[in-house]
């Protein structure tokens, strides 16, 4: 009986951290899905001690919880969907501190539940713990929209990324105008023709590659979304030349080194990002 009982504590833990199930706890929308192996970037070296101060909201989180990513989370699972955004954290966290936290901001706890206000009223931040090692996070309309993660559904059947790092966008999240920051818009217009879009990032002896993935509905989809990326990867080279303001931009800097190849109707894509501009892409988080 007592070998029965760690048999299926083991395959518990198995099956809570299997990608697989933990994405089915996500509410089924058309989602960006983005998933992080943070113990494995922090044993690279790669989440390094920040060289600027952490935003005044952050801070004031971390003196009020004790949670700091960089040394207490392990594993980050999160959705962006029109309901809301859904975040399965899993890591050291001291549930305590976390209550006090939320009624010291006007918030409140229930029967592990908590929440609090956002930064508007829109924004309203529950979570709650799954398990004494992972916690439901989400920020949405509904104060009680982390109770969405509480339960598993039939596992995932889609082929995941095997990166440590990897983001997973449909296309109509790149359609939208206000998608992205500015000096992304020319190659977000063009990756958004794509069906689906999935980006991984993988450690190498000098820093991060990044790679996409794209899937079109056709051949000549394909050929036509490759020959845009391009294209759009020589205007930023050309904007970066003429604006000496943009050749100091870390994230302009990446993806003028952008190189595309389309076999039937994927598009692939690599990027280098050297640690160096990791360290200033984290800088202040």
């Amino acid at each position: 009986m007592a070998g029965a009982a760690i048999w299926r504590g083991v395959r518990a833990d198995r099956e809570f951290r299997d990608p697989r199930f933990l994405l089915s706890r996500f509410p089924a929308e058309d989602s960006l899905v983005f998933s992080a192996d943070v113990a494995l970037l922090r044993r690279a070296g790669l989440l390094g001690p920040s060289k600027t101060p952490p935003e005044p909201e952050y801070k004031a989180f971390l003196e009020g919880t004790g949670f700091d990513y960089r040394r207490d989370l392990d594993q980050v699972t999160a959705a962006l969907s029109p309901s809301g955004t859904y975040f399965i954290l899993q890591g050291r966290f001291n549930w305590k501190q976390l209550e006090t936290y939320a009624e010291r901001n006007s918030g409140s706890c229930y029967e592990k539940l908590c929440r609090m206000q956002g930064s508007t009223a829109e924004r309203r931040i529950s979570w709650l713990p799954l398990r004494s090692d992972a916690m439901a996070l989400a920020v949405s309309t509904s104060d009680m929209a982390a109770t969405r993660l509480a339960r598993a559904g039939d596992a995932v059947t889609a082929t995941l990324p095997g990166s440590p790092v990897w983001i997973s966008v449909p296309g109509a999240e790149l359609r939208r105008e206000s998608a992205g920051a500015p000096n992304l818009r020319f190659l977000l217009t063009a990756v958004g023709a794509a069906d689906r879009v999935v980006v991984t990032f993988d450690a190498t002896t000098t820093g991060v590659e990044a790679r996409l993935q794209a899937s079109c509905k056709s051949d000549d989809d394909a050929k036509v979304l490759a020959s845009e990326l391009r294209i759009a990867t020589g205007e930023l080279k050309e904007a970066q030349a003429k604006a000496h303001e943009a050749q100091d931009d870390p994230i302009l800097a990446v993806l003028t080194t952008g190189s595309f190849e389309q076999a039937g109707r994927k598009v692939t894509g690599s990027w280098g990002l050297a640690k160096t501009v990791l360290e200033t892409l984290l800088a202040g988080i």
